[in-house]
Order: structure tokens, then sequence, then C-alpha cells
């Protein structure tokens, strides 16, 4: 003999049925926190890179280039499995002023996003000889 149904019987079977709804949309939450936090890190590689850029070359006696040469060693070590299409610039630079600006992309995640554009740009002033009143 059969026993009774239920009421509650009859949502036998649904419960993988709204797992297989919801799980996706998990998992793309999952992919795009995780890309948000690649995206920080990649950022703050960046800043980093043109931050010991800028300290190389603004002591006394190197040039831009030796800022932009330590910048582009540091992306390398630091960042080359994180960031693609590494670029290091000291356009914008005066004799008084070094500006470094590193360009990248970071990985990506998320299926159809080819990677995030990561920019950072840092400057200082040259260190040089002054006299009293010099600009």
């Amino acid at each position: 003999m059969n026993a009774p149904r239920l009421p509650w019987d009859s949502d036998r079977g649904s419960n993988p049925v709204q797992m297989a709804v919801i799980y996706p949309f998990v998992i793309i939450l999952i992919l795009i926190l995780l890309q948000g936090i690649m995206w920080a890190y990649a950022r703050n590689v960046a800043y980093s890179s043109a931050r010991a850029g800028v300290a190389a070359g603004r002591l006394y006696g190197a040039t831009p280039g030796d800022g932009a040469a330590k910048a582009k060693r540091m992306l390398d070590e630091a960042g080359s499995s994180l960031l693609t299409d590494r670029s290091v610039s000291t356009e914008g630079s005066t004799p008084e002023r070094l500006r470094v600006r590193v360009d990248a992309q970071a990985l990506s995640m998320i299926p159809g996003i080819s990677g995030i554009h990561v920019q950072a740009t840092v400057s200082g002033p040259i260190e040089r000889w002054t006299t009293a009143g010099a600009p």
C-alpha cells in the first residue's frame, strides 16, 4: 500500500534545478570579485614600478633613462605574469622634475573581456645643486 502524498512532497527534485539556475550567477559574481582583486593588485604593481623609477631617476647624476630602466626592471620582476603590454615612459619630464608613466593591461578572468587598462604616473623633483635664491 502506498503512503499518502503530502503537499510538500510535490517539490521533490526542484532543488537541483534551482541550483542549476543560481550557480552560474554565483560563479560570475566570484569571477568579477577576483577580477577586481587582480586589477587592484596590478594597479599596485604599476604604481610601485613607477615609484621605483622616479626614486632611481631623480638621484643626483641619474638620467630619466635610468628611472625608466628601473621601472621596467621592476615591472618585469613583479608583474610579468600579471601585466601584459607593459610600457614605461618618461615623457613630460623637465630638467627639474622627473615623471614616470607605466601603462599595462591586467589579465582578465572574465571571458570576453580582453584585459583592463592599468596606468600609473608618478613624478618627483630631480636632485641637483642649486645656489641660494635659485629656482
